[in-house]
């Protein structure tokens, strides 16, 4: 399986391609989808599937154009409806188009992988992750050395800490962390080197 980051608009918000042969999903595509189809044509890839982590508007920005031009699923979660649906909050002037909300353990199948989907509330209600070990894809939840923001509507730092260290830091050491934003990362080093979800009694010694 290869993993293909792309930053894209002001904030550099990362999309991923994810590939196995020529076929391909897309997780996040922020802002606008040109550069992901640019890519996934230079590779003949065959999209199968969109999956965004949590609502916000630089990370679902390019749905509707891949969806269009694919005509692929959408996979979100159920609980950040809210900024798929209510122009207020995405900031779009139109509905996200979403095909399958997700939960808890919702499974989808890529080929010969099942990723799982991993609720990680705090940056925003509905945050999740998707896991196939050793892969953890983690939105704005948990990024290298820090976490998501807090001081937006729906968010709670002390729901976002409790979220990685009950939902994220229990998996594997060598588990791959690709982030809503900044470089890739694993919890084993986030374990040992991020300062603000290091374990408790780290924090107190």
């Amino acid at each position: 399986m290869e993993i293909i980051g792309l930053k894209l608009g002001n904030v550099r918000s990362n999309a991923y391609v994810v590939s196995e042969g020529k076929e391909c999903f897309i997780i996040d595509p922020g802002f606008e989808a040109t550069a992901i189809i640019d890519y996934i044509r230079s590779r003949k890839l065959e999209p199968q599937f969109i999956y965004i982590t949590h609502g916000h508007h630089d990370h679902n920005g390019g749905v509707k154009q891949l969806k269009d031009l694919y005509h692929i699923p959408v996979y979100a979660p159920l609980k950040d409806k809210i900024w798929m649906t209510d122009t207020i909050y995405n900031y779009w002037p139109y509905d996200i188009p979403v095909d399958q909300f997700v939960i808890e353990d919702d499974e989808i199948d890529f080929g010969k992988y099942v990723f799982r989907v991993i609720e990680t509330p705090g940056h925003s209600e509905g945050s999740t992750s998707l896991y196939c070990a050793p892969y953890l894809f983690s939105g704005d939840t948990l990024f290298y050395e820090t976490i998501g923001r807090t001081d937006i509507p729906f968010s709670n730092h002390e729901v976002l800490v409790d979220s990685i260290k009950t939902k994220l830091f229990i998996l594997p050491d060598e588990t791959f962390v690709y982030p809503g934003h900044g470089k890739p990362t694993t919890i084993g080093h986030e374990k040992l080197h991020n300062p603000i979800v290091r374990p408790i009694e780290e924090n107190e010694k």
